[in-house]
C-alpha cells in the first residue's frame, strides 16, 4: 500500500513459539529431499492475507506470494509487465479493455476468468465486504453506488466472454494500467466468497505459491511451490514465513542459522551486519518517503514562506548519517527516483540545508506566530523519537524559533487524529506508493478530499495539472504534466520530503539471489536453496 499508512500489524510472539518454529527450520535444512529446498524469511504478524485488506508490508509480502494480478512490475526499473493479462488497451484512458492469457488457473484448479477479476473487485468494493483498500477502485464507474452498499456490482465492469472484460472509469486515467499491478486488483476463486473469513485463514489463489496449511497466528505461514503455476515458476518448494514481534530478535536468529532471510536488518545492527554478513548482506532503494506536514489551514504554518523556511533548516544529509546509519537518502523532490518518470533534483534549494535562506524566507513570511512550534510523530517506532529531535534541534538553532515535540503512543492515534482535523502541530508521516507512478506521490496525498491529505492542501491549478496529466495519452506528456503539478506543490511546501528509505537485507549461507523490490517486499520466488 503502502501501502497508504495505516495501523502496522504487530502482534507478540512467545518465546516458545519462536524456538519451535526455529527448530523445524534448522532440522528442515539439514534433510534430503522437499526440504532441502526450503528456506525460511521473517515478517512481522499480517493484518490480513485477503488481497483487498491487508494494510502493512507484511500483508503485502505473503499476498503477492499467493495471488498475482494482471500486471507486476519490474524488479530493477519498475517498469509495468502484462502478467495473467495478454493485453490491456485505451484509446481515451477511460474505457480499458482487458483480454486474459489462456491457461491460468487457482490453486485448487478453478479456471481463471473474467469473472474472477470482476467478481472479486465488486465484492472488494462492497461496503459489506469492509475492505481496507476498497478505495483504490474509487475510479471504476459505479464505485459509489457498491461502496455506499446501494449496489452490489459496479456498472463500470462488464464481463465479455471467459477470456475478456470491460472497464468504464468515471474519468480519465493515464496511469490505470499500472494500478492493476496493486495486489487488491488481484481475482479470487469462487470459494473465496462462501466464507471470507476461513478463506483468509487459508487462502485460494493464483499465485507462484500456495498455503501449505492454516495461517498459524503469532507463528508462521508455510507456503508451498505452485507446481502448475502459468508464470515463471519460483526455484524453492517451500517457504515458512517465521512470524516476529521483533525483527532485532529475527537478527539474532539469523546469526544463529535459524533464519534465512531478513527482509529489513533494523537500522540500530545496520554496521555490525555489514561486518558480520559481509556479502549476505546487501542494501537496495525503495518507494517509501518521510515527511514533515503542517495544516496548511492553521496560524503557525498558513504561510509557505514559513513552511519552506523549516525545509530549508532541516540538514537532511547529517540526520541519515548519524541517525539513519546511511538507510535514508536525502530527498530531492516529492517524487523518489525509483520511480519511472520522476524528476531528478525537483526540489532544488528548497530542499538543502541554507541558514541564511532559510532565516531569510522566515523574516519575509513576517515569522511565526507565538514563535513557537510543535513536532508530533509516533513513538512506537523507535527512531521517529532521535530523528524528530534533531530536525527540532536544528530548526530552532537556525530559525531562532523554540520547537518542541509531542510523542503519540501509537501510529494509529496519530493518524486517528490527522484524520479527524485534530492535530494542530507540525507533524510526521510517511507514504509508500501502491503502484510505480509519479501521480500516486501526488493524487493521494494532496488532492481536495483525499483520504490522506491531511495538511488540508487545495490547490486549483495543481488540480487540474494532475487532471490534465490522467488525461494525457502519451506516457511522456503524462509525466510532464505530474512534474508541472509538482512544481506547483513545492512552491506551496504542503509537506517537507525528507528523505528515501532505503532496503536493508540480510541472508544465511543457505541462500542465493536474495533481492527486495522498490515496494520493501522480497521476491521469494526468485531465492534459490544452495
Amino acid at each position: 500500500m503502502t501501502v497508504f499508512l495505516r495501523v502496522r500489524g504487530m502482534v507478540a510472539v512467545g518465546a516458545a513459539s519462536l524456538m519451535v518454529v526455529g527448530s523445524a527450520a534448522a532440522c528442515g535444512s539439514s534433510q534430503a529431499g522437499t526440504k532441502a529446498q526450503s528456506f525460511s524469511a521473517a515478517i512481522l504478524e499480517p493484518s490480513s492475507l485477503l488481497p483487498a485488506n491487508y494494510s502493512e508490508i507484511y500483508g503485502a509480502q505473503v499476498v503477492t506470494a499467493l495471488f498475482t494480478p494482471l500486471v507486476t512490475f519490474d524488479i530493477k526499473t519498475n517498469q509495468t509487465h502484462l502478467e495473467v493479462a495478454q493485453s490491456i488497451e485505451s484509446t481515451d484512458n477511460k474505457v480499458w479493455k482487458v483480454k486474459l492469457k489462456p491457461g491460468w488457473k487457482f490453486h485448487d484448479g478453478e479456471a481463471v476468468t473474467s469473472k474472477s477479476f470482476v467478481d472479486a473487485w465488486n465484492f472488494a468494493a462492497n461496503k459489506k465486504s469492509a475492505q481496507l483498500n476498497a478505495y483504490v477502485f474509487g475510479d471504476i464507474k459505479g464505485y459509489r453506488d457498491v461502496s455506499s452498499g446501494a449496489e452490489t456490482k459496479m456498472s463500470g465492469l462488464r464481463v465479455i466472454d471467459d477470456g475478456n472484460f470491460e472497464i468504464t472509469l468515471s474519468r480519465p486515467s493515464s496511469q490505470f494500467r499500472q494500478l492493476l499491478g496493486y495486489p487488491a486488483f488481484s481475482p479470487l476463486p469462487t470459494v473465496a466468497y462462501k466464507d471470507p473469513k476461513a478463506f483468509e485463514q487459508r487462502p485460494v489463489g493464483n499465485g507462484p505459491f500456495s498455503i501449505d496449511g492454516a495461517w498459524e497466528h503469532d507463528q508462521q505461514i508455510k507456503l508451498r511451490r505452485n507446481d502448475s503455476y502459468a508464470g515463471a515458476k519460483a526455484k524453492a518448494r517451500e517457504v515458512s514465513f517465521k512470524i516476529y514481534q521483533s525483527f532485532d530478535t529475527a537478527y539474532n536468529d539469523l546469526l544463529a542459522g535459524n533464519l534465512d532471510v531478513l527482509p529489513a536488518v533494523p537500522t540500530a545492527r545496520v554496521g555490525e551486519a555489514k561486518g558480520q554478513l559481509g556479502d549476505r548482506f546487501s542494501e537496495s532503494p525503495s518507494g517509501r518517503m518521510e515527511y514533515l506536514g503542517f495544516r496548511v489551514d492553521g496560524d503557525k504554518f498558513s504561510s509557505p514562506g514559513v513552511r519552506k523556511a523549516i525545509s530549508m533548516a532541516i540538514d537532511r544529509p547529517t540526520i541519515a548519517k548519524a541517525i539513519f546509519r546511511g538507510t535514508r537518502i536525502p530527498a530531492t523532490g516529492f517524487v523518489p527516483p525509483v520511480v519511472p518518470g520522476a524528476p531528478r533534483d525537483a526540489c532544488g534549494k528548497l530542499c538543502v540545508h541554507d541558514p541564511a535562506e532559510a532565516k531569510a524566507a522566515l523574516a519575509a513570511a513576517g515569522g511565526i506566530p507565538g514563535n513557537t512550534i510543535t513536532i508530533g510523530y509516533n513513538s512506537d517506532a523507535p527512531e521517529n523519537k532521535e530523528w524528530v529531535e534533531a530536525a527540532a534541534r536544528q530548526i530552532s538553532e537556525t530559525l531562532g524559533v523554540t520547537v518542541k515535540t509531542q510523542a503519540y503512543p501509537k501510529l494509529a492515534m496519530l493518524l486517528s487524529g490527522l484524520s479527524g482535523g485534530k492535530v494542530d502541530t507540525a507533524f510526521r508521516t510517511a507514504w509508500t506508493f501502491y503502484f510505480p507512478s509519479p501521480e500516486n506521490y501526488l493524487k493521494p496525498l494532496f488532492t481536495r478530499g483525499a483520504g490522506e491529505n491531511f495538511s488540508d492542501y487545495g490547490n486549483d491549478r495543481f488540480e487540474t495539472l494532475l487532471r490534465e496529466g490522467a488525461a494525457a495519452t502519451d506516457p511522456q506528456a503524462a509525466n510532464a504534466k505530474f512534474a508541472q503539478a509538482e512544481q506547483v506543490l513545492l512552491n506551496d511546501m504542503p509537506y517537507v520530503p525528507l528523505w528515501y528509505q532505503g532496503v536493508m537485507v540480510g541472508h544465511s549461507e543457505r541462500v542465493d539471489q536474495v533481492s527486495v523490490d522498490s515496494f520493501r517486499r522480497l521476491r521469494i520466488e526468485s531465492v534459490v536453496v544452495r
